[in-house]
């Protein structure tokens, strides 16, 4: 498999190097100016003569990652052509194409626009390419910034889960469940690596710092070709290059964490970027140590860096890695320990070569360690006997990866690629009583390889209608599976303001995140697909409409979708963690589905931005070893979901930001009768409802942020005011069964009781910029 990869990428590189058109070609690189930072999904649209209101463009496109861009097919004449990007004023330029003229390069330097908005897009703009961006929100870190956060740490997940179609689980959960997939489901990518777990606090903060990256972009469903190996959504996120004309930096701190990042020039040619933070509670927390009360050791950290190299006009060399890391040590009583370690280490080496116009290359070298560890040491004070819990869980990926962008005449924008990965897992859970708190372990070890190819088409069949076609061959080696995955989507352009689209996928994915849920201890524990474990399957389907109105300032889109999911898996529900026993053998394998309807108001420019969105849907889940067979609604199913977001400048010095969010309640299992055992009144058993058959109260809270501007020796600081769950909303995180005595029957009587966690927080942050 691994030569027919490898001879299929030659045989790409070849062709596309020997296929020419006989016209022009525009092609170039779009940066900031004053930075030189690539400006990413940038629309370029070529105007014959001049610039009319009742014409469409002659060529439209965009740029990719690294900024470049090509068009081609162009005959002899007059062009203008126009560049229009996200918070940047549009860049216009009269070019001239002679008879004799084969190609032409027009680099683009576009200046930060004088406005509050267009932070956030959804589709493409009117003059460029519909198919980009199908199903895709992209946001900009600037506009997360200027949203409220919790304790003034910006989060990129949770501004996410303000979006249609993304949900958090609990209140407590930074974790993205798209569209009815769980977070597993997710690819989440770092400058194009994979990152396992992207979490920290227990899944409390994203491991993100939104100062480091340059661009965010989520792909809710049926995802290109380009992308693989996850069942339901892709997170792209894009480091910063660093500044090409000076140092500049910033420094935050917040009532949770500290950071900083430093980015600019060490040399004409060569940048840089590398960004920290730190949460600082275990500096603190000896403070608050007494001898009933021992305070646990937690901390995380992350740290980002980038290289960027311009070797020629043609060749770049790309460096970027990221590290973060969470520790937790507790013991809570005598003989009890807890410990939790988990992290993600990932490195990317790249270069990005133009072979000729029209023709663009891109090969990687990456690797990424993610491990994860839980231990729970339970001393019985009445028998002696210590309990471990154990969860081991490691991945270590070494990955090569080739990509081709070829702009094939005027109608096709043609993407190819080939990769290969070795995995290396290590994945163990079990239980085991100890005498004497005598260790006993065990390490399974699976080693694999997959391999993958991919191309797609961006087809630009009419003025009105494009398509994108592809498809994605995926082998597997443990079980030796081979998957094809044929990819479509359609965009056709009804007005200058009206676009309907519609697009299906299929995907695979050979790793399973398998979750315990006796012990409340964190317990991620990835598994491959395996002979006895198959890979799980999406099939989904998706229409939408796009409306621009006034002037394009306001977007409104609506999309319905529907997702069929097979081959999931979990443990049984009387799953034995023992020594000895096939791990494999304890978990059983189900299906699920997910279907509904999004709608999203945008406002983009402007003093006051933001949007409302509002989402219904279902998703359930049916497992034969689960619920009696029956399907049940996983606890993230939210029937309605609505987030209103908006920010407003006031002026240089005042900026207000406002988000207020309400789901229906989570689905839950609780106790609904209880019964004595043989062992007395102080032991009792439980009768349940069905597996999440109880919905808990909805969830609602308005959250507010103010930022003050002002400089001091010289510098720009803000200081920003962050209130949390503003009117108090005593929002339900858990149901637990508890005993209250009833005095009018003189006995003890057992009742549901509900946990609140946040009730009302302000917060105070700091941020300089140099």
């Amino acid at each position: 498999m691994i030569r027919l990869l490898s001879s299929i990428s030659i045989l790409l590189l070849v062709m596309f190097g020997q296929l020419r058109g006989a016209d022009a070609t525009i092609n170039g690189v779009v940066r900031e100016r004053g930075s030189a930072e690539v400006v990413i999904g940038a629309t370029i649209a070529l105007h014959r003569d001049s610039l009319r209101a009742d014409r469409r463009p002659e060529r439209g496109t965009y740029s990719n990652r690294y900024g470049y861009y090509a068009l081609k097919g162009l005959r002899e004449g007059r062009y203008t052509i126009v560049v229009t990007a996200v918070g940047y004023s549009p860049w216009m330029k009269a070019i001239t194409i002679g008879d004799t003229t084969t190609s032409l390069t027009i680099d683009v330097e576009m200046s930060s626009a004088d406005v509050a908005g267009r932070e956030i897009v959804v589709n493409a703009e009117r003059e460029g390419s519909a198919l980009e961006r199908i199903g895709t929100i992209s946001v900009s870190p600037e506009f997360i910034s200027n949203m409220p956060s919790f304790g003034g740490e910006v989060d990129v997940f949770r501004a996410l889960q303000l979006l249609p179609g993304v949900k958090a689980s609990t209140e407590l959960s930074s974790g993205l469940y798209v569209r009815g997939g769980s977070p597993d489901q997710n690819l989440i990518l770092l400058d194009g690596v994979v990152v396992y777990n992207p979490s920290h606090l227990g899944g409390f903060l994203s491991s993100f710092h939104a100062d480091a990256l340059r661009d965010i972009k989520l792909i809710k469903g049926a995802f290109p070709a380009e992308y693989g190996g996850r069942l339901s959504s892709v997170l792209d996120l894009t480091m910063k290059e660093g500044n090409a004309e000076r140092i500049k930096g910033s420094a935050h701190i917040s009532m949770i964490a500290a950071g900083a990042t430093v980015d600019g020039p060490i040399t004409e040619d060569v940048t840089f970027m590398i960004s920290g933070r730190r949460f600082y509670a275990d500096i603190f927390a000896p403070l608050f140590v007494t001898d009933t009360l021992p305070a646990p050791s937690y901390y995380f950290y992350d740290l980002n860096a980038k290289l960027n190299w311009k070797i020629n006009e043609r060749d770049r060399i790309y460096a970027s890695a990221y590290f973060g890391r969470d520790v937790l040590a507790a013991s809570p009583d005598k003989g009890d320990e807890i410990k939790v370690d988990w992290g993600n280490a990932t490195a990317n080496l790249r270069w990005t070569h133009l072979i000729s116009p029209g023709l663009f290359a891109s090969s990687s070298f990456i690797y990424t360690d993610y491990v994860f560890g839980t231990g729970l040491i339970d001393t019985r004070r009445s028998t002696g006997i210590t309990y471990n819990f154990n969860t081991d869980s490691r991945i270590r990926d070494i990955m090569l990866r080739t990509e081709l962008q070829w702009t094939a005449e005027a109608d096709h924008l043609v993407k190819a690629g080939v990769e290969a990965t070795h995995h290396r897992f290590i994945a163990n859970a079990y239980t085991d009583r100890v005498q004497n708190l005598e260790r006993i372990g065990r390490t399974g070890t699976i080693e694999a390889l997959d391999a993958a190819a991919f191309i797609q088409d961006e087809w630009t069949i009419t003025d009105a209608l494009s398509a994108n076609v592809g498809a994605r061959l995926y082998w597997f080696q443990t079980g030796n599976y081979l998957r094809l995955e044929p990819r479509v989507s359609l965009a056709w352009t009804v007005s200058p303001t009206t676009t309907l689209t519609a697009s299906a996928a299929m995907a695979h994915q050979f790793l399973h995140l398998i979750i315990r849920n006796d012990i409340a201890l964190p317990t991620d524990l990835w598994f491959p697909s395996t002979p006895s474990i198959l890979p799980g399957r999406s099939i989904q389907a998706i229409l939408g409409l796009q409306q621009q109105l006034f002037d394009g300032d306001v977007l409104f889109t609506a999309e319905g979708y529907i997702k069929d999911m097979q081959n999931l898996y979990e443990y049984k529900e009387n799953a034995q963690f023992t020594l000895g026993l096939p791990l494999e053998s304890q978990f059983t394998r189900g299906k699920g589905i997910a279907y509904g309807v999004e709608m999203f108001l945008n406002k983009r420019a402007g003093k006051f931005t933001g949007w409302i969105g509002y989402t219904l849907a279902w998703t359930t889940r049916t497992f034969a070893e689960l619920n009696g067979g029956r399907p049940f609604y996983p606890r993230y199913d939210r029937r309605h979901d609505v987030s209103v977001v908006g920010n407003y400048k006031l002026n240089d010095t005042w900026s207000f930001g406002a988000t207020w969010t309400y789901g229906t309640g989570q689905a839950y299992t609780v106790p609904v009768a209880w019964y004595p055992t043989t062992y007395g009144r102080s032991d009792v058993g439980q009768l349940y409802t069905e597996r999440n058959g109880y919905r808990i109260a909805p969830f609602h809270k308005l959250d507010l942020q103010a930022t003050y501007s002002y400089e001091w020796f010289g510098l720009p600081f803000q200081l920003s005011l962050n209130i949390y769950n503003v009117y108090n909303r005593r929002n339900p995180f858990a149901l637990y069964a508890d005993e209250v005595y009833n005095p009018s029957k003189g006995e003890f009587e057992n009742v549901i009781k509900q946990l609140t966690l946040f009730p009302i927080i302000p917060t105070l942050g700091l941020r300089c910029t140099f």
